[in-house]
């Protein structure tokens, strides 16, 4: 359909990328697709299916790594096995995450090339379903799953570079105050939209530099706000346990102090700021007029009265992202505080009945309706056609398209 990068494992591994990097944990992604399908007023499936399509690159990368250790042979088996199936599609996945791969991000021209090809690939994608010959379900499933893996990388600009430690309010592009309290950054595009040459710009932004490297600061392990305590294993320095980075976020406006709450609101404030950028983006990609209309004919899907069947899957879908999310400890860290800790360990232990009503009152209703006895194997069969559409469509090397090449490398502008 279109021509695409041959993205292969062999080539992530030559080049060093055996543990592709995680991005924010899928709670926090899920929460700003769910932000987006809110305002733009996606049908809950419309949304729900963005999720996964959100989810499809840390699948083919982090979670699929991390999440081996916590699953029954059966299920690791048929992980293992959905891998395989699937090695180009793991290939792109390693250039959706913003990672400073191999220290090559050295300039904020480096990151206005990458995400004005990837708004480029992303749109052109969206267009040219409307040109395939096949039926309205396979495109509106390329369309939301698309859209939902291109808002993945969008968000972890913000989860795994610097720019919330800016101080943006001694800029003449200040902090936006939320209707609902609090404040978010800018985006890069509102503060390009005020300085056109990024080179010109008052700070340089970094993104953690990946794989880690031992002794260096500026590394994804100290970076990255993935989860809400910024709890991480230091990978870079073998034997260490799980520890706060607090010390790394101590800057900008909402800095980290070593303590949960200081923790908790600076991460958030990238939260804030991933879920006004993942708006902004689907706005930037309506600019385009076939790339709206593909959107438009999606976001109305409701599945349950005409393709029970196809809703039985995407339950499914949205299940096997918890369960693989929560095996990697992925879904908000290693130990989820809270009612996330609670829905985890119910979900990793198949007993959702098990939770106590009045927790399950204030949990997310759409997961905990689900059945227990949905096993991981069972839920990657159930969403062939939400998940095996990466390798028929190569969604994921489409995306990453003139951003990466199958040297491992990325591609960046001569300039």
């Amino acid at each position: 359909m279109w021509p695409v990068p041959r993205f292969t494992v062999l080539a992530v591994l030559a080049g060093g990328f055996a543990f592709p990097s995680v991005a924010f944990d899928t709670y926090w992604h899920q929460l700003c697709v769910q932000k987006v399908g809110d305002q733009f007023a996606f049908t809950q499936d419309a949304w729900k299916i963005m999720q996964i399509g959100n989810f499809s690159p840390d699948l083919f990368g982090p979670i699929s790594e991390y999440s081996f250790s916590n699953l029954a042979a059966i299920e690791s088996e048929a992980l293992a096995q959905y891998r395989a199936d699937n090695p180009q599609v793991r290939g792109a996945a390693v250039f959706l995450h913003f990672d400073n791969l191999n220290g090559e991000l050295q300039s904020n021209a480096n990151f206005d090339y990458l995400l004005s090809h990837l708004l480029g690939r992303t749109q052109n994608l969206l267009a040219g379903y409307n040109q395939l010959r096949v039926d309205d379900r396979v495109r509106k499933v390329l369309t939301l799953i698309t859209l939902g893996a291109s808002l993945h990388a969008i968000q972890d600009f913000y989860s795994h570079s610097d720019w919330v430690h800016n101080r943006f309010d001694d800029t003449d592009v200040k902090m936006v105050s939320l209707a609902g309290g609090g404040f978010r950054a800018p985006t890069w595009f509102e503060f390009r939209d005020r300085h056109k040459d990024p080179a010109q710009w008052p700070f340089r932004v970094q993104t953690g530099i990946y794989p880690p490297v031992s002794g260096a600061r500026n590394t994804h392990t100290h970076m990255n706000h993935d989860n809400s305590r910024l709890r991480y294993t230091e990978t870079e320095t073998p034997g260490q346990p799980l520890r706060s980075q607090a010390e790394y976020h101590n800057a900008g406006p909402l800095p980290a102090r070593g303590d949960d709450e200081s923790s908790f609101a600076h991460q958030q404030l990238a939260v804030n700021t991933a879920i006004a950028a993942s708006i902004e983006w689907v706005n930037k990609i309506e600019e385009n007029s076939g790339a709206r209309n593909a959107i438009e004919s999606a976001k109305s899907w409701n599945l349950k009265p005409r393709d029970p069947h196809l809703a039985k899957e995407l339950e499914a879908g949205s299940l096997t992202a918890m369960v693989l999310s929560c095996s990697a400890g992925k879904w908000d860290g290693d130990d989820p505080p809270g009612e996330r800790g609670i829905l985890c360990k119910s979900v990793l232990e198949r007993k959702m009945n098990s939770v106590s009503s009045s927790a399950g009152s204030r949990l997310e209703s759409e997961i905990i309706g689900l059945a227990a006895n949905v096993l991981v194997p069972m839920a990657l069969k159930f969403t062939g056609m939400f998940w095996d559409v990466h390798g028929q469509y190569h969604i994921l090397e489409g995306l990453a398209q003139d951003i990466g090449s199958d040297s491992g490398h990325y591609n960046l502008s001569k300039k």
